[in-house]
């Protein structure tokens, strides 16, 4: 991402305003619902759903874009702020609608079937996302100053960009391996 040319997305107060209003207020209201519609009675699984619904899949969205071939710039700038928003306010959604929001509407035991510590959360979100968006920032200003931007966007870039992909390939098999012997065990998958 071309961080020094933000600016440039002023244009694009729309795609960003939709962008946030979809993603930090739409979405997780929408999975929240959701989850206490179809899951009231598993807590498990409607917490899980909430948690889920709250997570903006970042990878996705800029492998999707690379090969649909969209607008990397625009996608760039709308990864980076959802990002923020991510490690800004995860941590504090999470414990919204998982605590307080359930107990509110299922009584005093919906909420405390998981006991989200805000803290524990937002640590958990600036490392996975936080440590590598600053991690970015760095690498690109760094290699920007020593090497120019040309050599940067066409040799670095062009080397690296393929990587995300496969990287996001393996973390996908890699969390579901994980949790295999979880999800073959589960109670609710089909027996027959």
């Amino acid at each position: 991402m071309k961080y020094e040319e933000l600016y440039k997305m002023k244009q694009q107060r729309k795609a960003l305003s939709a962008s946030i209003v979809q993603n930090w207020f739409i979405g997780p209201v929408l999975m929240f619902a959701l989850a206490w519609i179809f899951l009231p009675d598993l807590p498990e699984y409607r917490i899980g759903l909430i948690i889920i619904g709250l997570a903006r899949c970042i990878a996705m969205v800029l492998v999707w874009n690379q090969l649909a071939g969209g607008d990397n710039e625009l996608c760039a700038v709308l990864v980076a702020v959802n990002s923020i928003f991510q490690v800004a306010l995860y941590s504090v959604l999470a414990y919204v609608f998982v605590t307080v929001l359930s107990a509110w509407i299922g009584g005093a035991g919906a909420g405390a079937v998981v006991d989200i510590s805000i803290w524990e959360v937002a640590k958990a979100v600036f490392i996975y996302l936080g440590i590598p968006f600053i991690a970015g920032i760095i690498t690109r200003s760094v290699l920007v100053k020593k090497r120019g931007k040309d050599w940067y966007d066409n040799v670095f870039m062009k080397k690296l960009g393929p990587t995300a992909l496969i990287g996001l390939l393996f973390t996908i098999i890699v969390m579901f391996s994980l949790k295999g012997e979880y999800i073959v065990n589960s109670q609710w998958m089909y027996s027959g």
